[in-house]
Protein backbone atom coordinates (compact mmCIF):
# COMPACT_ATOMS: atom_id res chain seq x y z
CA UNK A 1 0.00 0.00 0.00
CA UNK A 2 1.15 3.54 -0.78
CA UNK A 3 2.14 5.90 2.01
CA UNK A 4 -0.16 8.89 2.46
CA UNK A 5 2.42 11.30 1.06
CA UNK A 6 3.04 9.11 -1.95
CA UNK A 7 -0.70 8.79 -2.55
CA UNK A 8 -1.13 12.57 -2.37
CA UNK A 9 1.69 13.08 -4.89
CA UNK A 10 0.29 10.42 -7.23
CA UNK A 11 -3.22 11.88 -7.10
CA UNK A 12 -1.88 15.39 -7.81
CA UNK A 13 0.15 14.09 -10.73
CA UNK A 14 -2.78 12.22 -12.32
CA UNK A 15 -5.11 15.20 -11.81
CA UNK A 16 -2.58 17.38 -13.66
CA UNK A 17 -2.39 14.88 -16.51
CA UNK A 18 -6.19 14.77 -16.72
CA UNK A 19 -6.38 18.56 -16.85
CA UNK A 20 -3.87 18.64 -19.71
CA UNK A 21 -5.68 15.95 -21.72
CA UNK A 22 -8.99 17.77 -21.23
CA UNK A 23 -7.42 21.01 -22.54
CA UNK A 24 -6.03 19.17 -25.57
CA UNK A 25 -9.49 17.70 -26.15
CA UNK A 26 -11.11 21.12 -26.10
CA UNK A 27 -8.52 22.61 -28.47
CA UNK A 28 -8.89 19.67 -30.88
CA UNK A 29 -12.69 19.97 -30.82
CA UNK A 30 -12.53 23.71 -31.57
CA UNK A 31 -10.04 23.11 -34.40
CA UNK A 32 -12.28 20.44 -35.92
CA UNK A 33 -15.26 22.78 -35.88
CA UNK A 34 -13.22 25.50 -37.54
CA UNK A 35 -12.05 23.46 -40.52
CA UNK A 36 -14.48 20.54 -40.92
CA UNK A 37 -17.19 22.38 -42.86
CA UNK A 38 -14.67 24.00 -45.17
CA UNK A 39 -12.92 20.70 -45.93
CA UNK A 40 -16.20 18.84 -46.44
CA UNK A 41 -17.53 21.47 -48.85
CA UNK A 42 -14.42 21.64 -50.99
CA UNK A 43 -13.69 17.89 -50.96
CA UNK A 44 -16.53 17.00 -53.33
CA UNK A 45 -15.94 20.00 -55.56
CA UNK A 46 -12.20 19.39 -55.92
CA UNK A 47 -12.78 15.67 -56.54
CA UNK A 48 -14.87 16.74 -59.54
CA UNK A 49 -12.20 19.20 -60.63
CA UNK A 50 -9.55 16.48 -60.36
CA UNK A 51 -11.66 14.22 -62.59
CA UNK A 52 -12.03 16.95 -65.22
CA UNK A 53 -8.30 17.62 -64.98
CA UNK A 54 -7.55 13.93 -65.54
CA UNK A 55 -9.83 13.77 -68.59
CA UNK A 56 -8.37 16.94 -70.08
CA UNK A 57 -4.80 15.83 -69.50
CA UNK A 58 -5.44 12.40 -71.04
CA UNK A 59 -6.86 14.08 -74.14
CA UNK A 60 -3.93 16.47 -74.28
CA UNK A 61 -1.42 13.62 -73.92
CA UNK A 62 -3.29 11.60 -76.56
CA UNK A 63 -2.89 14.46 -79.05
CA UNK A 64 0.81 14.83 -78.18
CA UNK A 65 1.44 11.09 -78.55
CA UNK A 66 -0.33 11.06 -81.92
CA UNK A 67 1.94 13.87 -83.14
CA UNK A 68 4.98 12.05 -81.82
CA UNK A 69 4.00 8.88 -83.63
CA UNK A 70 3.85 10.85 -86.87
CA UNK A 71 7.17 12.49 -85.99
CA UNK A 72 5.67 15.92 -86.03
CA UNK A 73 6.73 18.88 -83.97
CA UNK A 74 4.86 18.93 -80.65
CA UNK A 75 6.42 22.14 -79.42
CA UNK A 76 3.10 23.90 -79.58
CA UNK A 77 1.59 21.22 -77.31
CA UNK A 78 4.53 20.86 -74.99
CA UNK A 79 3.30 22.95 -72.13
CA UNK A 80 3.78 19.98 -69.78
CA UNK A 81 7.52 20.50 -69.47
CA UNK A 82 8.50 18.89 -66.24
CA UNK A 83 11.59 17.02 -65.10
CA UNK A 84 10.17 13.62 -66.16
CA UNK A 85 10.43 12.46 -62.56
CA UNK A 86 8.02 11.32 -59.88
CA UNK A 87 7.76 12.62 -56.33
CA UNK A 88 5.87 11.29 -53.33
CA UNK A 89 4.82 13.71 -50.59
CA UNK A 90 4.29 12.71 -46.95
CA UNK A 91 2.26 15.14 -44.82
CA UNK A 92 3.07 14.60 -41.14
CA UNK A 93 3.11 17.17 -38.29
CA UNK A 94 5.36 19.13 -35.98
CA UNK A 95 3.77 18.03 -32.71
CA UNK A 96 2.93 14.68 -31.13
CA UNK A 97 -0.24 13.37 -29.40
CA UNK A 98 -2.10 12.73 -32.66
CA UNK A 99 -2.70 9.05 -32.03
CA UNK A 100 -1.44 6.62 -34.65
CA UNK A 101 -2.71 8.30 -37.83
CA UNK A 102 0.70 9.75 -38.78
CA UNK A 103 2.55 6.46 -38.28
CA UNK A 104 -0.11 4.64 -40.33
CA UNK A 105 0.28 7.10 -43.21
CA UNK A 106 4.06 6.80 -42.98
CA UNK A 107 3.82 3.01 -43.19
CA UNK A 108 2.12 3.25 -46.61
CA UNK A 109 4.45 6.04 -47.73
CA UNK A 110 7.56 4.08 -46.74
CA UNK A 111 6.36 0.87 -48.41
CA UNK A 112 5.70 2.59 -51.74
CA UNK A 113 8.88 4.65 -51.57
CA UNK A 114 11.05 1.58 -50.95
CA UNK A 115 9.56 -0.04 -54.04
CA UNK A 116 9.71 2.94 -56.42
CA UNK A 117 12.84 4.72 -55.10
CA UNK A 118 11.55 8.02 -56.48
CA UNK A 119 12.18 11.48 -55.01
CA UNK A 120 10.32 12.36 -51.84
CA UNK A 121 9.10 15.36 -49.88
CA UNK A 122 8.41 15.18 -46.14
CA UNK A 123 6.39 17.89 -44.42
CA UNK A 124 6.69 18.27 -40.64
CA UNK A 125 9.28 17.48 -37.97
CA UNK A 126 7.61 14.20 -36.99
CA UNK A 127 7.97 12.95 -40.55
CA UNK A 128 11.58 14.08 -40.65
CA UNK A 129 12.31 12.09 -37.51
CA UNK A 130 10.63 9.00 -38.94
CA UNK A 131 12.58 9.27 -42.20
CA UNK A 132 15.92 9.76 -40.47
CA UNK A 133 15.45 6.51 -38.60
CA UNK A 134 14.99 4.60 -41.85
CA UNK A 135 17.48 3.60 -44.52
CA UNK A 136 15.51 4.53 -47.64
CA UNK A 137 17.18 5.12 -50.99
CA UNK A 138 15.49 8.38 -51.98
CA UNK A 139 16.38 12.00 -52.54
CA UNK A 140 14.35 13.73 -49.86
CA UNK A 141 13.46 17.36 -49.22
CA UNK A 142 12.13 18.49 -45.85
CA UNK A 143 9.66 21.31 -45.25
CA UNK A 144 8.20 22.69 -42.05
CA UNK A 145 4.55 23.72 -41.68
CA UNK A 146 2.59 24.93 -38.67
CA UNK A 147 0.10 22.36 -37.34
CA UNK A 148 -2.62 24.85 -36.44
CA UNK A 149 -2.28 27.64 -38.98
CA UNK A 150 -0.32 26.45 -42.04
CA UNK A 151 1.46 29.48 -43.46
CA UNK A 152 0.27 30.39 -46.95
CA UNK A 153 3.76 31.31 -48.15
CA UNK A 154 5.13 27.97 -46.91
CA UNK A 155 2.37 26.07 -48.72
CA UNK A 156 3.19 28.04 -51.86
CA UNK A 157 6.88 27.22 -51.47
CA UNK A 158 6.12 23.49 -51.24
CA UNK A 159 3.67 23.70 -54.14
CA UNK A 160 6.26 25.37 -56.37
CA UNK A 161 8.81 22.70 -55.50
CA UNK A 162 6.60 19.68 -56.22
CA UNK A 163 5.12 21.27 -59.36
CA UNK A 164 8.38 20.66 -61.22
CA UNK A 165 7.63 16.91 -61.14
CA UNK A 166 5.66 15.08 -63.78
CA UNK A 167 3.85 12.84 -61.29
CA UNK A 168 2.92 13.94 -57.75
CA UNK A 169 1.42 11.57 -55.20
CA UNK A 170 0.44 12.90 -51.78
CA UNK A 171 0.18 10.70 -48.66
CA UNK A 172 -1.97 12.08 -45.86
CA UNK A 173 -4.55 11.25 -43.22
CA UNK A 174 -8.16 11.49 -44.38
CA UNK A 175 -11.07 12.35 -42.10
CA UNK A 176 -14.08 10.06 -42.53
CA UNK A 177 -15.68 10.72 -39.15
CA UNK A 178 -14.68 11.73 -35.63
CA UNK A 179 -14.07 8.07 -34.85
CA UNK A 180 -12.47 7.10 -38.15
CA UNK A 181 -9.40 8.55 -39.84
CA UNK A 182 -7.60 6.55 -42.50
CA UNK A 183 -4.31 6.73 -44.44
CA UNK A 184 -4.88 8.01 -47.97
CA UNK A 185 -2.89 8.67 -51.12
CA UNK A 186 -3.82 10.87 -54.04
CA UNK A 187 -2.26 11.63 -57.43
CA UNK A 188 -2.74 15.38 -57.87
CA UNK A 189 -0.95 15.58 -61.24
CA UNK A 190 -3.67 14.29 -63.54
CA UNK A 191 -2.90 10.59 -63.35
CA UNK A 192 -1.16 10.31 -66.72
CA UNK A 193 2.23 11.21 -68.23
CA UNK A 194 3.53 11.64 -71.76
CA UNK A 195 5.41 8.34 -71.59
CA UNK A 196 2.51 6.14 -70.50
CA UNK A 197 -0.28 4.69 -72.66
CA UNK A 198 -3.50 6.69 -72.51
CA UNK A 199 -6.79 4.94 -72.00
CA UNK A 200 -9.52 5.45 -74.56
CA UNK A 201 -10.90 8.89 -73.94
CA UNK A 202 -13.37 11.16 -75.64
CA UNK A 203 -12.04 13.81 -77.95
CA UNK A 204 -12.41 17.34 -76.62
CA UNK A 205 -12.09 20.75 -78.20
CA UNK A 206 -9.98 23.09 -76.08
CA UNK A 207 -11.02 26.71 -75.93
CA UNK A 208 -9.31 29.10 -76.17
CA UNK A 209 -6.32 26.73 -76.79
CA UNK A 210 -4.96 23.47 -75.37
CA UNK A 211 -1.99 25.39 -73.98
CA UNK A 212 -4.17 27.83 -72.04
CA UNK A 213 -6.35 25.07 -70.63
CA UNK A 214 -3.37 22.97 -69.53
CA UNK A 215 -1.60 26.00 -68.14
CA UNK A 216 -4.56 26.54 -65.83
CA UNK A 217 -4.73 22.89 -64.80
CA UNK A 218 -0.99 22.49 -64.33
CA UNK A 219 -0.74 25.52 -62.07
CA UNK A 220 -3.97 26.48 -60.34
CA UNK A 221 -5.58 23.06 -60.08
CA UNK A 222 -2.48 21.27 -58.77
CA UNK A 223 -2.04 24.05 -56.21
CA UNK A 224 -5.66 23.84 -55.04
CA UNK A 225 -5.59 20.05 -54.86
CA UNK A 226 -2.41 20.16 -52.78
CA UNK A 227 -3.82 22.82 -50.46
CA UNK A 228 -6.86 20.60 -49.92
CA UNK A 229 -4.64 17.67 -48.88
CA UNK A 230 -2.89 19.86 -46.32
CA UNK A 231 -6.22 20.70 -44.68
CA UNK A 232 -7.50 17.13 -45.01
CA UNK A 233 -4.44 15.96 -43.09
CA UNK A 234 -4.95 18.68 -40.50
CA UNK A 235 -8.56 17.66 -39.91
CA UNK A 236 -7.64 13.97 -39.59
CA UNK A 237 -4.89 14.80 -37.07
CA UNK A 238 -7.20 16.80 -34.83
CA UNK A 239 -9.89 14.12 -34.93
CA UNK A 240 -7.29 11.50 -34.04
CA UNK A 241 -6.04 13.70 -31.19
CA UNK A 242 -9.59 14.16 -29.89
CA UNK A 243 -10.07 10.38 -29.69
CA UNK A 244 -6.61 9.85 -28.15
CA UNK A 245 -7.09 12.55 -25.52
CA UNK A 246 -10.56 11.26 -24.70
CA UNK A 247 -9.07 7.84 -24.01
CA UNK A 248 -6.25 9.40 -21.98
CA UNK A 249 -8.75 11.40 -19.92
CA UNK A 250 -10.78 8.25 -19.26
CA UNK A 251 -7.66 6.35 -18.22
CA UNK A 252 -6.65 9.19 -15.89
CA UNK A 253 -10.15 9.26 -14.34
CA UNK A 254 -10.07 5.48 -13.80
CA UNK A 255 -6.64 5.77 -12.20
CA UNK A 256 -7.87 8.57 -9.94
CA UNK A 257 -10.82 6.44 -8.85
CA UNK A 258 -8.41 3.65 -7.91
CA UNK A 259 -6.09 6.03 -6.06
CA UNK A 260 -9.00 7.59 -4.18
CA UNK A 261 -10.15 4.13 -3.14
CA UNK A 262 -6.62 3.41 -1.93
CA UNK A 263 -6.63 6.73 -0.08
CA UNK A 264 -9.87 5.83 1.74
CA UNK A 265 -8.48 2.40 2.58
CA UNK A 266 -5.33 4.02 3.94
CA UNK A 267 -7.35 6.44 6.09
CA UNK A 268 -9.41 3.55 7.43
CA UNK A 269 -6.25 1.56 8.12
CA UNK A 270 -4.64 4.47 9.99
CA UNK A 271 -7.84 5.11 11.99
CA UNK A 272 -8.14 1.47 12.95
CA UNK A 273 -4.49 1.34 13.90
CA UNK A 274 -4.90 4.39 16.15
CA UNK A 275 -7.95 2.86 17.78
CA UNK A 276 -6.07 -0.39 18.32
CA UNK A 277 -3.16 1.47 19.94
CA UNK A 278 -5.57 3.45 22.14
CA UNK A 279 -7.38 0.32 23.32
CA UNK A 280 -4.12 -1.53 23.90
CA UNK A 281 -2.76 1.36 25.98
CA UNK A 282 -5.95 1.56 28.04
CA UNK A 283 -5.87 -2.18 28.69
CA UNK A 284 -2.27 -1.98 29.89
CA UNK A 285 -3.08 1.00 32.14
CA UNK A 286 -6.04 -0.76 33.73
CA UNK A 287 -3.96 -3.87 34.27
Amino acid sequence: MYSRRKLDDEITSIETIRSITEIYQQIAAISILQIKNSVSRTRTFLAGVALVYSHAKQTYIKIAQALLSRRKDIAKLAFIKRNNKEVVVFISANQTLYGNIISRVFKDFKKDLEQTKVDSVVIGRIGKGLMEREDIDSRVEYFDLDDYKPEWDKIQEITEFISQYEKITVYYGEFLSIANQVPARSDISGGVTLGTPVKTVKDYFFEPTPEKIMEFFETQVIANLFHQKIYEAQLARFASRLITMNEATKNATDKLDTLNDDFLKLKKYVRNKKQLITHSGRALWEA
